[in-house]
Protein backbone atom coordinates (compact mmCIF):
# COMPACT_ATOMS: atom_id res chain seq x y z
CA UNK A 1 0.00 0.00 0.00
CA UNK A 2 0.99 3.36 -0.89
CA UNK A 3 1.63 6.01 2.71
CA UNK A 4 -1.05 7.83 1.18
CA UNK A 5 -3.68 5.29 1.32
CA UNK A 6 -2.31 4.80 4.90
CA UNK A 7 -1.82 7.78 6.17
CA UNK A 8 -5.39 8.11 4.90
CA UNK A 9 -6.67 5.08 6.95
CA UNK A 10 -4.84 6.25 10.08
CA UNK A 11 -7.05 10.11 9.62
CA UNK A 12 -9.91 8.31 9.35
CA UNK A 13 -9.47 5.45 12.20
CA UNK A 14 -8.76 8.86 14.13
CA UNK A 15 -11.61 10.50 13.28
CA UNK A 16 -13.69 7.36 13.60
CA UNK A 17 -12.38 7.00 17.14
CA UNK A 18 -12.89 10.93 18.34
CA UNK A 19 -16.32 10.49 16.83
CA UNK A 20 -17.69 7.41 19.13
CA UNK A 21 -15.81 9.04 21.85
CA UNK A 22 -17.86 12.04 21.50
CA UNK A 23 -20.54 10.44 20.50
CA UNK A 24 -21.12 7.98 23.63
CA UNK A 25 -19.25 10.00 26.20
CA UNK A 26 -21.75 13.31 25.65
CA UNK A 27 -25.40 11.77 24.56
CA UNK A 28 -27.92 14.28 24.17
CA UNK A 29 -30.59 13.93 26.76
CA UNK A 30 -33.77 13.63 25.84
CA UNK A 31 -36.26 15.85 27.47
CA UNK A 32 -34.14 17.66 29.60
CA UNK A 33 -35.01 19.13 33.47
CA UNK A 34 -32.91 22.23 32.20
CA UNK A 35 -31.78 23.65 28.69
CA UNK A 36 -30.05 26.69 26.85
CA UNK A 37 -29.27 27.72 23.95
CA UNK A 38 -26.77 30.72 23.46
CA UNK A 39 -24.91 32.89 21.07
CA UNK A 40 -22.08 34.54 22.50
CA UNK A 41 -20.93 38.45 20.36
CA UNK A 42 -18.26 35.90 18.93
CA UNK A 43 -20.33 33.77 16.65
CA UNK A 44 -19.93 30.75 18.71
CA UNK A 45 -23.62 28.98 19.93
CA UNK A 46 -23.17 26.75 23.12
CA UNK A 47 -25.69 24.29 24.62
CA UNK A 48 -26.01 22.73 27.49
CA UNK A 49 -28.75 20.02 28.50
CA UNK A 50 -29.16 18.91 32.29
CA UNK A 51 -30.75 15.97 33.79
CA UNK A 52 -31.73 16.71 36.83
CA UNK A 53 -32.78 14.23 39.85
CA UNK A 54 -34.26 15.54 43.73
CA UNK A 55 -32.36 18.82 42.75
CA UNK A 56 -28.85 16.71 41.65
CA UNK A 57 -27.62 17.00 38.37
CA UNK A 58 -27.94 13.39 37.47
CA UNK A 59 -26.53 13.82 33.57
CA UNK A 60 -25.48 16.87 31.65
CA UNK A 61 -24.69 17.23 27.58
CA UNK A 62 -22.81 20.13 25.62
CA UNK A 63 -22.80 20.94 22.50
CA UNK A 64 -21.06 23.97 20.41
CA UNK A 65 -20.59 25.06 16.74
CA UNK A 66 -17.54 26.92 18.06
CA UNK A 67 -14.08 26.67 18.25
CA UNK A 68 -11.95 23.91 20.26
CA UNK A 69 -11.30 26.36 23.40
CA UNK A 70 -15.63 26.50 23.30
CA UNK A 71 -15.85 23.05 23.33
CA UNK A 72 -13.53 22.55 26.28
CA UNK A 73 -15.30 25.27 27.98
CA UNK A 74 -18.22 23.96 27.60
CA UNK A 75 -17.31 20.42 28.27
CA UNK A 76 -15.76 21.65 31.18
CA UNK A 77 -19.01 23.61 32.39
CA UNK A 78 -21.05 20.29 32.32
CA UNK A 79 -18.07 18.07 33.59
CA UNK A 80 -18.28 20.78 36.67
CA UNK A 81 -21.87 20.39 36.92
CA UNK A 82 -22.18 16.71 37.04
CA UNK A 83 -23.54 15.10 40.36
CA UNK A 84 -23.88 18.58 41.93
CA UNK A 85 -26.66 20.06 43.37
CA UNK A 86 -28.76 23.46 41.68
CA UNK A 87 -27.15 25.36 44.39
CA UNK A 88 -23.50 24.21 44.10
CA UNK A 89 -23.91 24.71 40.33
CA UNK A 90 -25.09 28.14 40.49
CA UNK A 91 -21.67 28.70 42.15
CA UNK A 92 -20.02 27.62 39.10
CA UNK A 93 -18.24 30.44 37.16
CA UNK A 94 -15.77 31.41 34.74
CA UNK A 95 -13.26 31.06 37.04
CA UNK A 96 -13.94 27.59 37.85
CA UNK A 97 -14.24 26.68 34.22
CA UNK A 98 -10.81 27.87 33.58
CA UNK A 99 -9.38 26.31 36.31
CA UNK A 100 -10.56 22.63 34.79
CA UNK A 101 -9.69 24.16 31.41
CA UNK A 102 -6.21 25.04 31.73
CA UNK A 103 -4.50 28.56 30.87
CA UNK A 104 -6.50 29.89 27.61
CA UNK A 105 -5.24 32.50 25.03
CA UNK A 106 -6.55 35.98 26.43
CA UNK A 107 -8.36 36.23 22.90
CA UNK A 108 -10.51 32.99 23.61
CA UNK A 109 -11.48 33.97 27.45
CA UNK A 110 -15.06 34.81 26.29
CA UNK A 111 -15.12 31.09 25.55
CA UNK A 112 -15.26 30.39 29.17
CA UNK A 113 -17.57 33.45 30.05
CA UNK A 114 -20.76 32.09 27.54
CA UNK A 115 -19.55 28.23 29.17
CA UNK A 116 -20.99 29.86 31.86
CA UNK A 117 -23.89 31.61 30.68
CA UNK A 118 -24.92 28.72 28.81
CA UNK A 119 -24.48 26.54 32.27
CA UNK A 120 -26.62 29.18 34.02
CA UNK A 121 -29.21 29.74 31.84
CA UNK A 122 -29.81 26.23 31.45
CA UNK A 123 -30.27 25.98 35.42
CA UNK A 124 -32.58 29.19 35.34
CA UNK A 125 -34.74 27.22 32.81
CA UNK A 126 -34.86 24.26 35.23
CA UNK A 127 -35.93 26.43 38.64
CA UNK A 128 -38.58 28.39 36.03
CA UNK A 129 -40.25 25.09 35.15
CA UNK A 130 -39.99 24.00 38.65
CA UNK A 131 -41.39 27.12 40.09
CA UNK A 132 -44.37 27.18 37.16
CA UNK A 133 -45.25 23.10 37.93
CA UNK A 134 -45.56 24.13 41.62
CA UNK A 135 -47.71 26.74 40.49
CA UNK A 136 -50.10 24.37 38.54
Amino acid sequence: MSSLVIAFLLIFSVGAVWFLLHYYGNPVIEEPEGIAKVAGNCGDTMEIGLKIDDNIVTSAHSWTDGCSYSKLCVEAATMLARDKSITEVKKINMISIMELVGQLPETHLHCAQLAETTLQKSVEDYISKTVHEKKS
